[in-house]
């Protein structure tokens, strides 16, 4: 390779540490944890309305088997009522029975709608807490739809950025002799990324460890257009 493909090698480089950068930001927007923020608080507002609604339904059907039950108080309330008074029953000791079962009766269907009163309050205080979660929902729904909006309006500038370094990447590589540029990418893939580095005062600046006197002097004796590697890491140096 010739002193100009080292460079141009180089520059492929840093284009791929800037993609590579470009993409960890584009997964780490902050617009990535604002969506999800209001998400979380979407889920948590239609979760509360969830479940009172649940309980909205339960309070529903123990309020209709209360009605029920003092339906059926009633009917007997009132037929024991109408014995007490019809003339069938004459016995004193029946006739008090009669009545304390009338009477008994009446404070059970007493009870009974004291109990569906209190039934009905608690729906309705219950209609009411729904139909602002009601609204918060609507709200946070809003407020979903706002953040993906701004997401997606963030990843669309960062995709672009992506989209042009890649182009310039591809410009680069293209003056690269093939067989040195599959020699490239697979120890890239190797070296976490990074699989040249300059060599800079006797250093690496790969893994910023300095070569031995002897390797420092073999690769400065190098012909130019030898491909000469960090004795540490094993990258690709470029000499400036």
């Amino acid at each position: 390779m010739s002193d100009d493909q080292f460079q141009i090698l180089l520059s492929v480089q840093d284009l791929d540490a800037r993609i590579d950068q470009l993409r960890h930001r584009h997964e780490t927007l902050a617009e990535r944890d604002e969506l999800a923020a209001r998400q979380q608080d979407r889920k948590r507002v239609a979760g509360r309305r969830e479940a009172l609604q649940v309980e909205y339904l339960e309070l529903q059907r123990t309020l209709k088997r209360n009605e029920d039950e003092l339906a059926v108080l009633e009917e007997r309330a009132r037929r024991e009522h109408d014995r007490l008074y019809s003339g069938e029953v004459t016995g004193t000791r029946e006739l008090l029975t009669l009545q304390e079962e009338v009477d008994g009766l009446r404070s059970r269907c007493s009870a009974a709608e004291s109990d569906a009163l209190e039934l009905m309050e608690a729906i309705e205080g219950i209609e009411a807490q729904l139909e602002s979660l009601g609204s918060a929902v609507e709200a946070a729904e809003a407020e979903v739809a706002a953040a993906e909006r701004q997401l997606a309006e963030a990843e669309a500038v960062v995709r672009a950025e992506i989209d042009q370094q890649a182009a310039a990447r591809s410009a680069e590589a293209a003056r690269i002799p093939e067989v040195a540029l599959a020699g490239y990418d697979g120890l890239r893939a190797r070296m976490g990324g990074v699989a040249v580095a300059r060599l800079r005062g006797g250093t690496c600046e790969g893994c910023h460890l300095a070569l031995s006197a002897v390797e420092l002097d073999r690769i400065r004796r190098a012909p130019a257009d030898e491909l000469c590697h960090c004795e540490e890491c094993g990258r690709i140096l470029v000499r400036v």
